[in-house]
This record gives C-alpha cells, sequence and structure tokens, in this order.
C-alpha cells in the first residue's frame, strides 16, 4: 500500500513547482512594497526626522505679548518648526527607561534652527513664521529672582495669531533664594 502512495506525490524539483515558487515569491514582494507605499504615502511632508514639518506655506504674523507683574529682566523666545504633538507621540512610542521628554526634545531638536523672538519695550513681539505646526520655548527671569518658563504647541493658519505670555500661563516657575 505504501508503494501506492509514493507513486501519487508530485515531485518537488519539476518545473511546474519551480513556476509557482517563483510567483508566490514575486507576489509576496509586490505586496510588501505595495502596502510600504501606501504607509508612506499617508505620511505628513517632512525634512529630516518624524515631528518636523515642511515649511513651504504663506508667511503670517505671530505676536507675542509679554506680561508680567513684576519687571522682567532678560526674556527669550525660540520658534520651533516642529509638531510638538507628533514628537510626543513618537517619544511614547520609542520610551526609553531613564530617557525623559525633555531629553528626547533636545536631542531632536539639535539640528532644529529656531526662530528667535525679542520682546521689545512694551512686551511686545511680531514674528514672520509660516504656516504649519511650531512650537515656541520661552524663558524670563524676572528682577525678583523668579525665573519662568512657557513650552506652547502652535498651529500656524491663515489668520494673524496672538500668544500671550504670563505668570498665569507660565510651565514652570521657579524662585532663587
Amino acid at each position: 500500500m505504501s508503494a501506492g502512495l509514493e507513486s501519487n506525490r508530485v515531485p518537488k524539483d519539476t518545473p511546474a513547482i519551480r513556476v509557482l515558487q517563483v510567483i508566490l515569491a514575486i507576489a509576496l514582494l509586490g505586496t510588501l512594497v505595495w502596502a510600504g507605499w501606501r504607509i508612506y504615502r499617508t505620511l505628513p511632508p517632512a525634512y529630516g526626522a518624524p515631528g518636523e514639518a515642511l515649511r513651504s506655506g504663506a508667511q503670517q504674523d505671530l505676536t507675542i505679548i509679554f506680561r508680567a507683574a513684576v519687571s522682567a529682566g532678560e526674556t527669550r523666545i525660540n520658534l520651533y518648526p516642529i509638531d510638538f504633538s507628533a514628537t510626543e507621540r513618537e517619544y511614547l512610542m520609542n520610551a526609553r527607561p531613564g530617557k525623559s521628554l525633555e531629553d528626547f526634545l533636545a536631542r531632536r531638536l539639535q539640528n532644529v534652527e529656531p526662530i528667535k523672538v525679542r520682546i521689545d519695550a512694551s512686551g511686545q513681539a511680531v514674528a514672520r513664521v509660516s504656516e504649519g505646526d511650531w512650537w515656541m520655548h520661552a524663558t524670563s527671569a524676572l528682577t525678583n529672582g523668579e525665573s519662568m518658563e512657557w513650552r506652547v504647541p502652535l498651529t500656524i493658519s491663515r489668520k494673524p495669531q496672538t500668544i500671550e505670555l504670563s505668570s498665569d500661563n507660565a510651565y514652570e516657575r521657579t524662585k532663587k533664594f
């Protein structure tokens, strides 16, 4: 009986089996390329790393108003062309023990050139930025020894925008004694 079963088997090295293997291999490779292309097409436009937005939109005015209850010493404002929400999501997806979001963000911003904004004597500044996602990081050293920091994700659209920085909306406040 075993001799009859062996005679019904198809040899592994026949030309028909080889052709079928090649067709299945090409189909598998084509499916992988097609899936990768679909994913690539849905990604946001970027230059460099994920989370950095392409800056090709129209320039818009961003007005920044600094309101301090105490007179301010030095105030520094940097605007980064980066999508902070996407960067934060990437950090959470690739979290490593002992590495904070601040470390991850500092590493990400190493090669990103910020727009530096100066506050005038009246406490206002205007920056020309392109449409898209931005992240503002501002620090201010007050004359009473207190310092404040702001971290604000921004989405710049076609209309002029105003951002107000005050002690009420500061991300962090510290005081030196």
